[in-house]
């Protein structure tokens, strides 16, 4: 195996693919990304079994072949070799060499057979969305994600596509947060649970894209395909709870006030707010909205 790439066409997509990987792993090849060379494409795989990201882009002077290198170790070299530099690749005796410059390295690798691949199967449903509208609808629902709840399902985000409407959905039981968008028709419907970290590697993976995004459902995993970007996520086996049933109906009380300021209040009045419980308390009365919090300190803070 043999190739060489110019370092600014190979650091971006490289640093996506080794973020999948944790870095504490119970199996050594888990650590590694798996690099693939064929004709002049190089294809770059990173995944910790549940998460799996591949990248791909052209390459000069290929030799086909495949192995796999230490994400983390490869990722710091590369950004430290110099602006614009060309870096040179080639797989002797197991080792893989990296050449730029003056600059010479040498890589203990693992079999690529070694390497595990999410399994495929056919896709269920697929619609095209605009990543930046796409990501619009993640960030605004993502943060009510559970971190670790033993209600695995609240650790995840669900997926609901039903005719022309696509739906996502997160709770960690006391906060619910729900998006909606409008998309081309679909034939069969979808309900399905995205992991967490299926979650923040797909934020990361469109974050500054402007291009359409493809996703697949199947009936275990998520595809993601973002220009030569292709993110495989598990879905979470489980039934999601009725959210609806957690939606007041109508209120007793409401108040309209400007955003800004309310965050701003709330940012100020949640300094010395209980450490653990981060309450804030809410008073309305005689139209103005009072923001009070206080802690063990008997310290407090007051806003209106």
């Amino acid at each position: 195996m043999k190739f060489s790439v110019n370092r600014e066409l190979l650091l971006k997509p490289l640093q996506q693919v080794a973020g999948v990987v944790e870095r504490r792993q119970t199996l050594p090849v888990l650590s590694n990304l798996l690099l693939q060379v064929n004709g002049n494409q190089l294809s770059m795989t990173g995944t910790d079994l549940e998460v799996e990201l591949i990248g791909r882009l052209e390459v000069d002077t290929p030799e086909n072949g495949e192995i796999t290198v230490p994400a983390r170790k490869l990722v710091d070299i590369c950004r430290e070799i110099p602006e614009k530099a060309d870096i040179e690749f080639s797989l002797n005796e197991n080792r893989l060499q990296i050449r730029s410059g003056r600059f010479r390295s040498t890589l203990s690798t693992l079999p690529a057979v070694d390497f595990p691949s999410v399994d495929q199967s056919s896709p269920e449903m697929t619609a095209d969305l605009d990543s930046k509208s796409f990501k619009k609808l993640l960030d605004q629902t993502a943060f009510a994600m559970a971190q670790q709840d033993v209600r695995y399902f609240f650790n995840g985000m669900l997926f609901e596509i039903q005719g022309v409407v696509l739906r996502l959905v997160a709770t960690n039981g006391q906060r619910l947060a729900i998006t909606e968008t409008s998309i081309e028709e679909v034939a069969s419907g979808v309900r399905a649970i995205v992991p967490r970290k299926g979650i923040t590697e797909l934020q990361r993976l469109i974050s500054d894209s402007t291009s359409e995004i493809e996703v697949w459902f199947t009936s275990n995993h998520m595809v993601a395909l973002l220009g030569d970007a292709r993110l495989t996520t598990k879905l979470i086996d489980a039934e999601y709870p009725d959210y609806s049933k957690a939606i007041p109906v109508a209120g007793d009380k409401s108040i309209q006030c400007a955003r800004t300021h309310l965050r701003d209040a709330l940012i100020r009045t949640a300094i010395l707010s209980n450490e653990v419980y981060k309450n804030v308390k809410l008073s309305m009365a005689d139209d103005a909205l009072e923001l009070f919090t206080n802690n063990p300190l008997q310290e407090q803070a007051t806003e209106k």
